[in-house]
């Protein structure tokens, strides 16, 4: 997989976020680390 998306497949994204009540975004860890957020297991940062 390259990481490419067409357009249309963005769009048709948008139009079914928009359409629903609830989103779930399921991420690791990189996510938080990289904003700043401790990880859980870092030397010197983690919680265990």
């Amino acid at each position: 997989m390259n990481g490419y998306l067409p357009p249309e497949a963005i769009a048709h994204a948008a139009e079914i976020l928009q359409a629903s009540h609830y989103a779930v975004a399921l991420t690791g860890a990189g996510i938080s680390t990289a904003s700043g957020i401790p990880d859980f297991r870092s030397p010197g940062s983690g919680m265990w």
